[in-house]
């Protein structure tokens, strides 16, 4: 009986639907992973020294840039100013704990 009010096409169209859902989650759910690993990773390596937490904040500082600056490319208008805003931001920010770490080193 419920097979007359079948559609396969959208039947397929709804399974291609939820998968698009699903890797879109996943997606979400990794970047969220990511973005907690860039913020908790400078403060674990600070346990075992200051150069080494500066380095992994150096270095997650530059993949979100270039990361942030990528995509950028790729969206419309009003989001690549605001994603490239944040991207330079995150250089700045970058060039600040790199300024740091050099004169960590030359002072040790």
């Amino acid at each position: 009986m419920s097979d007359l009010f079948r559609n396969p096409r959208q039947d397929e169209e709804d399974r291609r639907q939820m998968a698009a859902i699903q890797r879109e989650n996943r997606l979400n759910l990794k970047a969220l992973l990511l973005t907690l690993a860039i913020v908790i990773a400078p403060f674990l390596a600070l346990l075992i020294s200051l150069e080494l937490a500066l380095i992994v904040l150096a270095a997650g500082l530059l993949f979100s840039t270039v990361l942030t600056w990528s995509v950028a490319g790729k969206m419309g208008a009003g989001t690549r100013s605001r994603l490239r805003t944040a991207a330079a931001l995150n250089f700045v920010v970058f060039l600040m704990a790199a300024a740091i770490l050099v004169m960590q080193l030359v002072a040790a």
